[in-house]
């Protein structure tokens, strides 16, 4: 029925990353025969039809009227419900957009209407002209120009519909042209050239579009050269037995962790002997007390006799009775007794399997190899180890990081996160900043689109890290720099982002572990895009206090300003308190 139509594409609208498997439920209803279908000659003709009237006349709705009529009896005062309801329908849109996409690859809809569609999304409406020439607009911030219009939020659809049906829309139109069907490949390549002169790639006559819009065409170029592979790995529906994969995965790292970690605190395996084994000359046949014949640790049976000081260690071994009988039959010859007098044939074992007339003559020797080994094994305990360890690449530190910082936010394991981040960072060794940066940028990312709990804990890990100087100054700002750039893009799909980044700011700068100043070496996009002074200024009133008062402050704010806020304020202090 429509209503349940209507049910699995708000479903698909509210989680983006379900998209292809709400798809595929479609494609299996498509396929699946109906009793009000009966006797019909195709099976899910009715469902389908349905099923595209739907998505029609969801992508033909425009998003300003909806965010009009979502925001009805809502006080003009109350901004951040507006922006939250206006940020709630755009992403929807966008939901509905890959939707779509999702059904074009499963064959629900044919390559002829997504053409249409994607088209229809780059479509500039003629404005009337104006005395302003396009170099003036440009001054003013490359809004539009004075005889094309477009609705940048249309074209941001068609990025996204392109990611996802990029590759098997340019192989079919491939695959026709080869047939003689030239009308695909023609509008694809319309489409392709509109883009390209947008983002600035071709010179031409098209609209102008923001920077960060064209910013996200040149990705998207990029992305089509490389063969649509994406340069960020993007988060989708995993089935039930990937999860088991991973888990299965998560838990065995877990464990060489926890072992690792217990040898290290033992003090390494380096100077562990083994006790009772048949090679520790220095405690075979020394005592005098009788024992029970034990078996060592390499199988050899050790015999302990009493009131005698000679004795053997390995008595099963065939080597030392041979040693023994060879050295019964062997004249014996005295040579001068010296410190350095060799043992006898037999190896190191020799001391012990001497007959009882050379054991007086061995006395001696046991009793200064018994001084010197002491001395030996302090040196070689003292000497330092000069070990280099392997540390995994900064991508690699970042996967770890974030799957670290999932499991402490439901396990609240704090030493062991800390633990964790200090053996994949290594404060200190070669590469240490950059696996920092990474660990840092890859977790904010993470919690931009989640709760402000779980923001207040990934900042306990964060500052407690760098007080024990286990995290560096230099990888919080490093590790700061692509959330920035990318924050007003995540804040479409989590409207909370701008704020649990500006809290993120405000701690780290409260907390000295760097200066406000660094946003003026923020991305560039950021500066110009992103309302960079308009964040500046949620920053410090975050940090409250005499920040709020800073000259300092208030210079960077000004610095950060672009045109159109010096246009509409006249000083930082003023767009502070409006902010």
């Amino acid at each position: 029925s429509l209503y349940s139509i209507g049910l699995i594409i708000q479903k698909a609208h509210d989680e983006h990353h379900f998209a292809a498997m709400y798809a595929g439920l479609c494609l299996k209803l498509a396929r699946t025969t109906f009793d009000f279908e009966e006797g019909k000659a195709k099976k899910g003709k009715r469902f389908k039809k349905m099923l595209l009237e739907s998505c029609q006349k969801e992508f033909e709705q425009d998003t300003d009227t909806k965010i009009a009529k979502a925001i009805e009896g809502i006080k003009e005062e109350e901004k951040e419900e507006i922006a939250y309801h206006a940020a709630m329908i755009k992403k929807h849109y966008l939901g509905h957009m890959r939707f779509i996409g999702e059904l074009y690859k499963g064959d629900l809809i044919s390559i002829k209407i997504m053409l249409y569609c994607l088209a229809k999304l780059l479509e500039c409406d003629v404005a009337p002209a104006s005395n302003k020439s396009v170099s003036d607009e440009e001054k003013k911030g490359d809004k539009g120009d004075s005889i094309n219009n477009i609705d940048e939020e249309k074209v941001e659809c068609f990025t996204k519909l392109m990611i996802t049906i990029g590759s098997s829309l340019e192989q079919q139109s491939d695959a026709m042209k080869n047939i003689g069907k030239n009308e695909t490949s023609e509008k694809l390549a319309g489409c392709w050239t509109t883009v390209e002169i947008m983002a600035n790639e071709k010179k031409g006559k098209g609209a102008k579009v923001s920077n960060r819009i064209k910013y996200m065409l040149q990705d998207l170029l990029e992305m089509r050269e490389n063969g649509w592979a994406s340069r960020r790995q993007e988060e989708t529906a995993k089935t039930i037995a990937q999860i088991h994969k991973e888990v299965a995965k998560e838990e065995a790292r877990t464990k060489r962790s926890a072992s690792s970690n217990s040898l290290q605190r033992m003090g390494g395996g380096g100077n562990m002997r083994r006790q009772g084994s048949s090679g520790d000359f220095r405690n075979t046949g020394m005592s005098k007390s009788a024992s029970k014949p034990s078996v060592d640790a390499d199988g050899f049976v050790s015999v302990t006799s009493t009131g005698s000081s000679s004795g053997f260690g390995r008595s099963a071994s065939m080597g030392n009775f041979s040693r023994r009988g060879s050295d019964n039959r062997r004249p014996q010859t005295k040579k001068p007794e010296t410190a350095s007098k060799r043992a006898p044939s037999g190896g190191a074992f020799s001391a012990f399997n001497d007959t009882p007339s050379l054991n007086r003559k061995s006395s001696n020797k046991k009793e200064q190899v018994a001084k010197e080994i002491p001395a030996t094994v302090k040196e070689i305990q003292e000497k330092p180890t000069n070990l280099k360890t392997d540390y995994p690449t900064p991508d690699e530190c970042g996967k770890k990081a974030r799957n670290c910082v999932k499991a402490f936010f439901l396990s609240d394991e704090l030493d062991d996160t800390i633990l964790t981040f200090d053996e994949l960072i290594g404060v200190g060794a070669e590469g240490s900043i950059e696996r920092g940066t990474k660990i840092v940028e890859q977790v904010v990312l993470m919690v931009l689109e989640m709760k402000a709990d779980d923001v207040q804990k990934f900042l306990t890990v964060a500052s407690r890290c760098f007080a024990e100087k286990k995290l560096e100054a230099e990888s919080i700002i490093g590790g700061l720099h692509e959330p920035l750039e990318l924050l007003s893009d995540i804040a479409i799909d989590a409207p909370l982002a701008t704020t649990h980044m500006s809290t993120i700011v405000a701690e780290v700068v409260k907390g000295d572990i760097i200066k406000f100043e660094f946003l003026l070496n923020a991305p560039d996009y950021f500066k110009t895009d992103g309302k960079a002074a308009h964040f500046g200024c949620k920053v410090i009133k975050k940090i409250g206090g005499d920040a709020l008062e800073s000259k300092t402050n208030l210079e960077v704010i000004g610095k950060l300003m672009t045109d159109d806020d010096r246009s509409s304020f006249d000083s930082p202090a003023e767009l502070l308190n409006a902010s």
